[in-house]
């Protein structure tokens, strides 16, 4: 526990050293006074708004969308693809095999808007081909303490969008380190003790594979927070980087030129959250794998 806890306290100080290099060059390459930054926490006015609020004022207005939004996808993904993975180890080579593998291949291979266009074009109730009024709703946004059920309406096609190709990749790591692990003599011995094949798959076979999952966490954040800046705009979704279009200039009723300031704050709070995201899943990979704790203190 004493190992944990120390990794978490370096990587923390880590996180904060990084998030402040980030914010000096963010806002130095344009001359912004570091001081009104850091000392302050003011990120400038946004332009793009009529009477250019505070970009921190904007910011607390939205920021919890884009939280709710990354940790749900994050989730889905996760879940969707080792439940995928178990489905496919263990029954290899079967014909459903072969369809889940052929989805994710196809999930994998599809840009996040690709997918989200076509999903609007099948789904949505008032143009679709195949209308879903009760499962499509993302005009309806409720924050989730006033109204749960209206929020996950609303929520659940942006997750399943921008979790899809994040769990095509799950299921395919995921899938291969079982089908590996299978051969291990750990895993013979829980089969021959008469221990059912799922059983053997998720639980023995599948350990080596979570460790997998939490590295790749880290390394994919960066795609779900671009692929957040489409799916946001798309479907409504009241987050931070629902601005990003704005910020550009790309609203026709706003006079056209780029809102520095509030792209600054786009980009500082991107990479706090994928700092943030990256770290837990360095914990939560200590906490899985031994050998790396016993890594973190051959190195001290």
């Amino acid at each position: 526990m004493t190992t944990v806890l120390g990794f978490l306290i370096r990587r923390l100080v880590f996180a904060v050293v990084v998030l402040v290099v980030i914010a000096v060059i963010d806002y130095a390459m344009f001359g912004d006074p570091l001081s009104r930054v850091f000392l302050h926490l003011d990120f400038g006015c946004a332009t793009s708004h009529y009477g250019c609020p505070p970009v921190k004022e904007i910011w607390s207005e939205y920021w919890q969308a884009d939280v709710y939004l990354l940790i749900g996808s994050l989730a889905l993904g996760v879940v969707g693809g080792i439940t995928a993975a178990v489905f496919c180890a263990g029954r290899p080579r079967s014909l459903a095999t072969r369809a889940v593998e052929t989805a994710g291949l196809i999930f994998y291979s599809m840009p996040a808007y690709l997918f989200g266009f076509g999903v609007l074009l099948l789904f949505e109730p008032s143009f679709g081909a195949l209308p879903l009024p009760f499962f499509f709703h993302p005009l309806d946004y409720q924050d989730p303490y006033a109204d749960p059920w209206m929020f996950v309406q609303a929520m659940i096609v942006p997750w399943i969008v921008l979790a899809a190709p994040f769990a095509a990749v799950v299921m395919r790591l995921v899938q291969a380190t079982m089908l590996d692990e299978l051969g291990a003599d750990h895993v013979r011995t829980a089969e021959a003790k008469g221990l059912t094949r799922r059983r053997v798959i998720r639980h023995h076979a599948g350990r080596p594979a979570y460790v997998t999952v939490a590295a790749l966490v880290g390394v994919w954040v960066p795609s779900f927070i671009t692929n957040m800046v489409l799916v946001e705009y798309v479907f409504f979704v009241p987050g931070f980087f629902g601005q990003t279009k704005r910020a550009l200039g790309q609203v026709p009723e706003l006079p056209p030129g780029f809102d520095i300031p509030m792209i600054q704050g786009l980009a500082l709070w991107a990479a706090v959250l994928i700092v943030v995201v990256s770290a837990l899943a360095d914990v939560v990979l200590v906490l899985l794998d031994p050998r790396v704790r016993a890594s973190g203190q051959r190195s001290q």
